[in-house]
């Protein structure tokens, strides 16, 4: 909360006539605004953040003084305009005039639009306040107060974009997986699922999993920021295989190499039916449905990086890891 102390503007703002709008609809005045030891309040003292292309919405609830600078009572006020305003904002005002009371009367102005440009902006409201004479207003010239509220725009955020990568597409029961974020723009909190693996979940960033069954598991990321969250689901990309099983036959069966690679990979499966390639972004770059057991990938276009390829075949489904250099 901050008092409302009224002082003679320097250059007196006669020519400055009432600009506002009474706001339709009506704004609503902060119950909880108090008004402690006169002269007047405003709520609230710290003006919540804006954010650059995104709509602020925020209601300044005012207690009129009932006197300033020593003189005599105020009857009303009249807030002519409020300066200062990032570009893209607007403001309103409830009613006209602001009357004093006893008990007092919570009014309020409301301040709306989408910023355009960050930075720091300190408001000035201009008000013209009217004594007190005999039970009449009488206009006085206008004043400016030292309120200092300020609205601090700030650069909007951009969502993260979610990605990841596992120390090891393919282990054993029981071995530890590690799981590293490479998700962009900074998130600031993660939500992992791991299906099938121990533990089930994790907000950690960079979690350690295991898996006690046999199997082909999916993984998937949501990164979170105040720009807000972006998922990314790598189907089949953990394989669990203690080699005793139709999983170790499988992984056994489908071969890629060279890898590291540089211009071109081969791909070899009984039964393949496709493959595609995947970066950490989870962006599909190469697709193709396969036309023999064994494909011949050209790679050359694809930039040097570490890439998923999910091969599938008519018996199963696997994700396994290249590096491109």
């Amino acid at each position: 909360m901050k008092k409302i102390y009224l002082v003679i503007s320097v250059v007196m703002m006669f020519s400055l006539t009432s600009i506002a709008q009474i706001c339709d609809p009506p704004c609503t005045p902060d119950v909880t605004c108090e008004e402690v030891n006169n002269p007047g309040e405003i709520c609230p003292l710290v003006l919540p953040t804006a954010t650059v292309g995104v709509y602020y919405d925020e209601t300044v609830t005012v207690i009129p003084p009932a006197e300033y600078s020593g003189l005599p009572v105020i009857y009303q006020i009249r807030i002519d305009d409020v300066q200062g305003l990032p570009e893209g904002m607007v403001w309103c005002k409830s009613q006209e005039y602001f009357v004093v009371t006893d008990p007092y009367t919570r009014y309020c102005c409301h301040i709306t639009g989408t910023a355009e440009v960050e930075g720091e902006y300190p408001l000035t409201l201009y008000i013209t306040p009217y004594l007190n004479a005999f039970g009449y207003p009488v206009e006085q010239a206008q004043m400016t107060d030292d309120t200092s509220l300020m609205i601090i725009v700030v650069p909007q955020i951009d969502p993260p974009v979610a990605a990841f990568t596992a120390s090891a597409t393919t282990a054993e029961t029981g071995v530890d997986i590690s799981f590293t974020d490479l998700s962009t723009n900074s998130p600031t909190a993660w939500a992992w699922t791991f299906e099938g693996g121990t533990p089930p979940t994790s907000s950690d960033q960079n979690p350690t999993v295991q898996w006690s069954v046999e199997g082909v598991y999916d993984v998937s990321l949501t990164a979170i920021n105040d720009g807000g969250e972006n998922t990314m689901t790598m189907t089949d990309y953990i394989t669990i295989d203690n080699g005793t099983g139709i999983f170790g036959d499988v992984a056994n069966n489908i071969k890629i190499y060279p890898n590291p690679a540089s211009t071109e990979i081969i791909v070899e499966a009984e039964g393949l039916i496709s493959v595609t390639i995947v970066d950490i972004l989870g962006k599909v770059v190469y697709s193709t449905d396969a036309k023999s057991e064994k494909e011949i990938i050209d790679i050359s276009n694809l930039n040097k990086a570490n890439y998923f390829v999910k091969i599938k075949t008519t018996s199963t489904e696997i994700t396994k890891s290249i590096t491109i250099k």
